[in-house]
């Protein structure tokens, strides 16, 4: 079992490693010149994300926490920011257990579970939707959807979020 699950983490890896690729070789046309999709804000390492991970209660998914040592804390174009201070465990409602790691353009967050799924949390209403099954889906399908977070929110089937 042990070489089956090296060889699991290993395409997960190369499949990182080619959308970090994708992501940081993209441009959005800027006024004068393009700019880049994702835009660094800090780096981080595998130290500082273990006492994350002890801070928080909960380990990062593997394909998270490749990603962010691969391009560290940013925004991807003007849509998504990853930021050391949003990661947080969530302590009630239906996520309980879970962990918030992105915020949006319009200040909802994205949260994983102990599976790895990827929820939306909203900001103007508790209401919530699972996204995809796992941090490296998330992002392939982003890159698909030309990294147009908002259209893809606003296509999603809400449940109402019991925060009590």
């Amino acid at each position: 079992m042990l070489g089956y699950e090296y060889l699991r983490v290993q395409s997960m890896t190369q499949e990182i490693d080619a959308l970090v690729n994708t992501l940081l070789s993209t441009s959005r046309k800027g006024l004068l010149r393009g700019r880049p999709v994702f835009k660094l804000h800090v780096e981080t390492s595998s130290a500082e994300l273990s006492k994350l991970e002890e801070e928080i209660g909960i380990s990062l998914p593997n394909d998270l926490r490749n990603w962010l040592l691969a391009v560290g804390y940013g925004d991807i174009g003007d849509e998504l920011s990853f930021r050391r201070e949003w990661l947080k465990r969530i302590e009630s409602g239906q996520l309980k257990g879970s962990a918030l790691f992105a915020q949006d353009i319009l200040g909802n967050f994205y949260a994983f579970d102990a599976s790895g799924r990827i929820f939306f949390l909203s900001r103007s209403g508790p209401t919530f939707a699972e996204m995809s099954k796992d941090f490296l889906a998330f992002i392939e399908e982003l890159v698909r959807r030309d990294y147009k977070l908002v259209d893809w929110v606003n296509a999603l089937e809400t449940r109402r979020y019991e925060w009590r």
